[in-house]
């Protein structure tokens, strides 16, 4: 697998069963089968972030759930999304070895979303600010390709722990908004191949019942977040040597509607016919800022 950098001084960390050691004498733990690159955290945005996730962990579940039919179509839209997004970065026939980092990964969101690449080797490198969102993974009952090799690593994804010129994808669904964007904007230019993509999924600021939610139902939300606007995104972007070649805005309707039909727990044929009328209402909104959410892929402009 590719090389994993420490975060103090940048050099090489070579990873063990029971502790981490860098090549400039930095140690790390490893807690749950987890390297942790997260040692003495004395930001108080990543405590609350933290905090806020080993909570929903704790829980097994966020505290408002969406409504499971519509969200379960909603999956089956990002499935769609994602897999027409590689195939506007890629031509066939797909690399034989591909390395993909996930920031914000959870259980591992890029494992589930872009497993139908075709490719003979995956390294697959997952980071997020919680241990035991990751270790959620453990009793999903998930079996994962066996054409690739994972690891999931504690690190805050505001500073890089991959080498330059490293990774093929950088994925991140739902976790920018969380982060400082300029300096992850301009490390992910850095460790990403010429040619290599980064796939990104956030909210958008501009949806109009997004920010109705944001005000009610506080705690659905992280004290820090900042939704973010796609144009701000891609003007970052464009600053770091990275190409918008594909967005789509989803779920202008259906995105917000989902968790107010869950939080109601309304039965089955309302929710049948609210994701109904909901899914025509979204044809009618295409800008990504309007929409609830908003995909956007970008390609690093560079010669192989």
């Amino acid at each position: 697998m590719s090389s994993i950098l420490c975060p103090i001084c940048r050099q090489p960390v070579r990873i063990d069963l029971l502790l981490s050691v860098c090549d400039g004498g930095h140690r790390f733990p490893v807690i749950d089968g987890i390297p942790d690159l997260l040692v003495d955290v004395n930001d108080s945005a990543l405590i609350d972030e933290e905090e806020h996730w080993d909570s929903v962990a704790n829980r097994g579940r966020m505290k408002f759930v969406p409504n499971k039919y519509m969200s379960s179509r909603i999956e089956k839209d990002y499935d769609k999304v994602f897999l027409e997004s590689i195939k506007a970065s890629w031509k066939e026939p797909y690399p034989e070895h591909i390395s993909i980092a996930e920031i914000g990964c959870g259980t591992g969101s890029a494992i589930t979303y872009l497993e139908k690449i075709e490719s003979q080797y995956v390294d697959y490198t997952g980071i997020d600010i919680s241990i035991k969102i990751m270790n959620m993974q453990k009793s999903t009952g998930k079996i994962f390709p066996n054409n690739w090799k994972i690891r999931f690593i504690r690190a805050s994804a505001n500073t890089s722990i991959f080498e330059d010129n490293s990774l093929d994808i950088i994925f991140s669904a739902s976790a920018l908004h969380h982060l400082k964007l300029p300096s992850v904007i301009e490390w992910i230019s850095k460790s990403l191949k010429p040619n290599g993509i980064l796939i990104l999924h956030e909210p958008s600021l501009g949806n109009p019942f997004a920010k109705i939610a944001r005000k009610l139902v506080r705690d659905f939300h992280t004290k820090g977040e900042k939704p973010l606007v796609p144009n701000r995104v891609e003007e970052l972007a464009n600053k770091q040597n990275l190409v918008l070649i594909y967005e789509k805005g989803l779920h202008y309707l259906t995105g917000p509607v989902q968790y107010l039909v869950g939080i109601l727990r309304l039965p089955f044929p309302f929710a049948y016919c609210t994701d109904e009328v909901c899914k025509f209402l979204d044809t009618l909104v295409t800008s990504p800022t309007w929409n609830y959410s908003f995909v956007q892929v970008y390609k690093k402009i560079g010669s192989e």
